[in-house]
């Protein structure tokens, strides 16, 4: 398929027909990634790395010293009286 580069405010646009978005696996809507390569302009759907969360703790640091007894400490504590507003 041939095509134009045009004009759109500042930037530049190029159309895609409904074929080549089919053809590619994509819509109006897909997240794409565009690099310039060897002198060539690519257009590749953007591939979502997983979300990497920096915590202070890990998970062993969370269930470390758990117990089946301790797991439900909250379901065993006894409110105080100013807990309870009394």
């Amino acid at each position: 398929m041939q095509s134009v580069i045009k004009r759109w405010g500042n930037s530049a646009a190029v159309r895609l027909s409904s074929k080549i978005l089919a053809q590619a696996k994509l819509d109006v809507s897909s997240p794409i990634c565009i690099d310039v390569k060897a002198g060539r302009i690519v257009i590749e759907a953007a591939h979502k790395a997983p979300r990497k969360v920096n915590l202070p703790f890990s998970e062993d640091d969370l269930l470390k010293g758990l117990d089946a007894h301790g797991a439900h400490a909250d379901e065993l504590a006894q409110p105080s009286a100013t807990e309870m507003g009394v």
